[in-house]
């Protein structure tokens, strides 16, 4: 994202247009939000649904472990799961996240 972008409106519209708006799950990123995303993403994986993780530049000592979470992502989990990520530029978001 560049500064001052806020994709929201743009994702709340694609989910609606997808009828998924009811198995959204934002998170904000930050100090100790970490778990409360690993919790949504793993409930999303079993139950199926979105979740959006915005400002992932904020939670760099977070980001290796959302490097595992999505090295371990595979085909057997839920088919209406998606992750959905934003972010400024940081040196310390995950190519391979990417």
């Amino acid at each position: 994202m560049s500064k001052g972008a806020d994709p929201n409106a743009s994702f709340e519209g694609f989910a609606a247009k997808m009828n998924m708006t009811k198995k959204c799950k934002q998170v904000s990123l930050g100090r100790g939000q970490g778990e409360k995303a690993e919790n949504e993403i793993n409930d999303k994986l079993q139950m199926g649904g979105w979740v959006l993780l915005m400002n992932c530049h904020l939670s760099t000592s977070w980001m290796p472990r959302l490097e595992a979470i999505v090295e371990n992502l595979d085909d057997s989990k839920h088919r209406d799961f998606r992750l959905w990520l934003t972010s400024m530029p940081d040196k310390s978001f995950p190519v391979s996240v990417l």
